[in-house]
């Protein structure tokens, strides 16, 4: 197993060292020195489709694609990648610094079009009840899945079930639309 001493790495560090000391000493002074992560998000915007990796470098795991022009949140940097996280729950993960640049706070929601038709798993995901993670899971689909899109809500595209189930929610960063060849 390779150990990166990045940045990310030496905060990770610093912050067990602190929970460490925190509980063998019974102090938790330390704790209230470290930085608070919600404080040092930057809005930024990929300038193109976007892989997200399990760390700063292309030998680690591909966890997710991001397409061009989406909205991430950034609070970190390792070299030539940025450490996302997601407001959705996701795991974090790195994206070349190349792919993205800060959002200038006017980049234009699209006029929300109609999200319908068939759409494509970008990786493997789970189908929630409603649109958010704090919807139970009610199936696991792979990587590759044609999914049914009858419409969007809140970043969740909505599914009809192959089995005539209720329809489910699948996070719309993980999925995208199969064009007509």
């Amino acid at each position: 197993m390779k150990i990166h001493a990045g940045k990310a790495a030496i905060c990770l560090t610093v912050l067990v060292s602190a929970l460490t000391l925190s509980a063998c000493k019974g102090k938790d002074s330390e704790l209230k020195d470290l930085p608070d992560l919600n404080a040092l998000i930057r809005p930024y915007v990929t300038t193109a489709n976007a892989t997200v990796k399990s760390g700063p470098g292309p030998q680690f795991r591909t966890i997710a694609q991001i397409p061009q022009n989406a909205k991430v949140q950034v609070v970190g940097r390792d070299g030539d990648w940025v450490l996302i996280v997601s407001k959705k729950g996701n795991a974090p993960g790195f994206i070349e610094l190349a792919s993205v640049k800060p959002s200038s706070g006017e980049e234009q929601e699209s006029a929300a079009p109609k999200v319908e038709g068939q759409f494509e798993t970008l990786t493997g995901t789970q189908v929630r009840s409603g649109p958010g993670v704090n919807y139970p899971v009610v199936a696991d689909i792979g990587k590759g899945t044609k999914i049914n899109v009858v419409g969007e809500e809140n970043g969740w595209l909505k599914v009809e079930s192959k089995r005539g189930n209720k329809p489910g929610y699948v996070d719309a960063s993980l999925a995208k639309p199969i064009t007509s060849r």
